[in-house]
């Protein structure tokens, strides 16, 4: 389903700020898998999903979607394979714009639509449907501004409206990190319940590696932008958070970087 293959980033190339986030990474995903990453600050993840996403291009390396290579697309032109979702609550949603019509421009995403996606009695019946299954009460409210959201309600939104068009890749960058925990847990619970149900193929990254290891099927853990450890199955399973702070520190060689990764 994704296959990122020997995939490099450099930025500030040749200056004194040169930074190498992306060091020849390797990683195949079948469909339906979900991988949770984690790492320092800097070790590479939001970078490998935004050369996922278009939204920065590779040095070197390719990029393929369900068999198409899109490696040299740019970031609209996947906008009808890849769905993502911010860390910032307000990133992924029209705050001036109301429920129903945020869902309709999600419904629209990546397909040649009018000035503005029509809001029929047959989608307003489809947009009620599928917030109830958020249980916050918002096909009630699909008349009001998404401004007027909590944070906690915006990311479940953008959830939902991510998972609409039934993408080929979804990507989750931090996304719970902005919430207090109680929706945290909530965002949570519904990012497995929508993966699950549509049988989506995602990426999560997250400083959090007890979420880490309670979603998913597997682990990929990332330091100075490469893959050095990745846990599958029955080993991520059984696996423990201070199991994975003593891979980090064998790996790296030094413990000091641990509390980056709580």
């Amino acid at each position: 389903m994704l296959s990122i293959t020997h995939a490099s980033k450099t930025f500030y190339a040749g200056t004194p700020n040169e930074r190498r986030a992306l060091c020849d990474v390797t990683l195949e995903l079948a469909t339906g898998d979900f991988v949770t990453i984690i790492g320092s600050n800097g070790a590479g993840k939001s970078t490998l999903l935004n050369v996922i996403a278009g939204s920065l291009p590779l040095d070197a390396g390719a990029v393929v979607i369900d068999g198409t290579d899109v490696t040299r697309q740019p970031e609209f032109r996947r906008a009808g394979l890849i769905a993502r979702v911010f860390q910032d609550p307000s990133a992924g949603t029209a705050p001036h714009l109301s429920i129903e019509q945020n869902l309709a421009v999600a419904l629209d995403r990546g397909h040649a639509h009018t000035l503005f996606p029509g809001l029929t009695r047959a989608r307003r019946e489809q947009f009620r449907a599928e917030l109830a299954t958020l249980e916050l009460g918002l096909e009630d409210r699909m008349k009001h501004r998404v401004g007027l959201l909590s944070g906690g309600q915006r990311q479940a939104l953008s959830l939902l409206m991510a998972s609409f068009t039934r993408p080929h890749v979804l990507l989750l960058d931090e996304h719970t990190a902005a919430l207090d925990p109680e929706r945290a847990e909530l965002v949570l619970r519904l990012t497995a319940q929508v993966i699950a149900e549509h049988h989506l193929t995602a990426l999560m990254v997250t400083h959090n590696m007890d979420h880490a290891l309670r979603l998913g099927n597997r682990l990929v853990m990332m330091h100075e932008g490469r893959i050095i450890r990745t846990l599958d199955g029955a080993e991520k399973a059984k696996a423990h958070v201070s199991d994975l702070l003593d891979m980090f520190a064998d790996a790296k060689g030094t413990l000091s970087d641990r509390s980056l990764l709580v």
